[in-house]
């Protein structure tokens, strides 16, 4: 009888079988779905609102009354603040520093107030001239002299000089130098620089004014009538 060799069985273990999931596993995963669905809707939504609203406004630099100013104030850096706003709620005609500085208020307004040109009369025409100079005003004698003339020029001043029994010209003096210009008769002035028709008389479209101490203020009302403006040179 033959012999036989005993070999013992070999199995394959089988693959361990798959815990069964229980009901708070499946609850967590259906909250964890539930949240990365909502992320990504709040995603969505951020994007559109992103993609869908306007671009900032553009704004610009404004000057407004930093407190109540009454009629008739002249402006200093206490008075008036920066502030940003939208460009298009803004009135034309924004103060700038260098025109706040200095202004004179034609009337009252109210802290935060915008400050534009309407706001403000013409500042004092003696702003930053010595203390005690008057503003004079000068008959230019020739009209022609009036296109070489404006704010700033320095001129000099002759008065006619007349005899006092005869009256004839005898000549001119000297009664005004190196004066400055204040303001000089516009085109639009149809009535003249302070009022009245343009006939070459004092105070008339063919007047300057001046800005002088008191003793040649005195001189130049006295030659009033007589008086040639003559431009200095540079």
């Amino acid at each position: 009888m033959p012999s036989t060799t005993f070999r013992p069985a070999v199995t394959t273990p089988d693959p361990p079988a798959e815990r069964a999931e229980g009901p708070r596993a499946r609850r967590r995963r259906r909250l964890t779905r539930r949240w990365l669905a909502a992320g990504l809707v709040a995603a969505a939504g951020g994007i559109a609102v992103t993609t869908l609203a306007p671009p900032a406004p553009t704004t610009v630099t404004a000057l407004v009354a930093a407190r109540d100013l009454p009629v008739g104030a002249l402006l200093g850096p206490s008075d008036v603040r920066s502030v940003q706003r939208p460009a298009d709620t803004l009135p034309g005609g924004l103060l700038t520093p260098s025109g706040a500085s200095g202004a004179v208020l034609a009337s009252a307004v109210r802290t935060g107030e915008v400050l534009t040109d309407t706001r403000t009369a013409q500042a004092s025409l003696l702003v930053a001239q010595p203390a005690g100079t008057l503003a004079v005003t000068v008959d230019v004698g020739d009209p022609a002299l009036l296109a070489g003339l404006g704010p700033g020029v320095h001129v000099d001043v002759l008065a006619r000089t007349e005899d006092p029994v005869t009256g004839a010209a005898t000549g001119a003096e000297r009664i005004a130098s190196d004066v400055v210009v204040l303001r000089v008769p516009t085109a639009s002035a149809g009535d003249g620089l302070l009022g009245g028709s343009s006939t070459g008389t004092p105070g008339t479209g063919t007047s300057v004014l001046v800005a002088v101490e008191a003793a040649t203020a005195t001189r130049l009302t006295a030659a009033a009538g007589r008086t040639v403006v003559a431009v200095r040179g540079a």
